[in-house]
């Protein structure tokens, strides 16, 4: 945990945005600092205003903005109830994503419900969830509004070799807790759509993948063993989604890279990851990869 770790909730009125902020409660001790739970306004709107007259609105924006704080400081001081850390309720006037993904920018962990209405409306199934997933710079936390909220003792994190996957490997051992477990699947499709023509038709491909998957888990073993975490690496053959799905019912947290490539294909932004947001029936957390800065002197061209 960083020095100052924030951690975002974004809440709507929803069975599940306070489904969420109830996982942020029941897993922020020792792992954050403080708490911001967020809500947006805005007035909706029903079509073109007409060519000649005034422009008014139909809707008392006072009203709407007064009911978003009320709702944003009931919920934070439940949550302040439930944790020994400062809880802030944040109200902001705009579109669902722009104001999650702007909250974040501030923040260590983005958390999020499933569903939603009118702010956050349809939240992770909709265009707000595809805006947060591709561009959060942080983690974040999808909470299925049937996803059960106990202690994370089994993480299950889908590696493919990708700088997406790693940084969601490490960041799965440093979110684990001393004594929990995490199953490291690297799911291997050896079809020809989904390793191309050339490795199909090559027997080594499948032991060249096994062999790379090895040296992974074997390279972050140190950092497993600092944090008291036991990994149980797995490599099967079938297909990412069966696999995973799997997987993910003996676990109480999935990890996966925000982005990936070979046996979990585009991992998170492709059709497996919007797959598995749509059916795993767990807390699951998209973990970006975060290219290293570059020192402003290398950035400069020559004269």
């Amino acid at each position: 945990m960083t020095e100052t770790a924030t951690w975002i909730v974004g809440i709507d009125g929803s069975d599940s945005s306070r489904h969420a902020l109830h996982w942020a409660t029941t897993h922020a001790a020792g792992r954050a600092t403080d708490l911001h739970v967020v809500t947006a306004w805005q007035a909706p709107l029903y079509g073109p205003y007409p060519v000649v007259g005034p422009m008014t609105s139909p809707y008392d924006t006072d009203a709407l903005r007064a009911a978003a704080e009320r709702e944003a400081r009931r919920l934070a001081q439940e949550a302040t109830a439930c944790v020994d850390m400062p809880v802030e309720a944040i109200v902001v006037h705009g579109g669902a994503s722009s104001s999650l993904l702007e909250a974040a920018d501030h923040g260590e962990l983005l958390i999020v419900g499933n569903r939603g209405r009118g702010g956050f409306s349809r939240l992770l199934l909709g265009s707000t969830s595809n805006q947060v997933a591709t561009h959060a710079h942080v983690p974040t936390v999808v909470v299925r509004h049937d996803a059960p909220i106990t202690t994370t003792d089994r993480l299950l994190v889908g590696l493919d070799g990708s700088p997406n996957s790693l940084a969601a490997l490490e960041w799965a051992i440093d979110f684990a807790s001393p004594g929990s477990s995490i199953d490291v699947v690297w799911v291997w499709d050896a079809s020809p759509l989904a390793v191309g023509a050339d490795q199909f038709f090559f027997p080594e491909a499948t032991d060249l993948s096994r062999e790379r998957f090895e040296q992974i888990v074997e390279g972050v073993g140190p950092r497993a063993a600092d944090a008291s975490v036991v990994l149980h690496p797995e490599f099967v053959k079938g297909t990412p989604r069966a696999a995973l799905m799997e997987f993910s019912e003996s676990a109480d947290l999935v990890v996966l890279g925000a982005r990936g490539h070979g046996a979990i294909g585009a991992a998170l932004l492709g059709s497996v990851s919007s797959w598995l947001l749509h059916h795993l029936h767990r807390a699951t957390v998209v973990v970006p990869h975060r290219e290293p800065d570059v020192p402003a002197e290398d950035t400069e061209l020559p004269t």
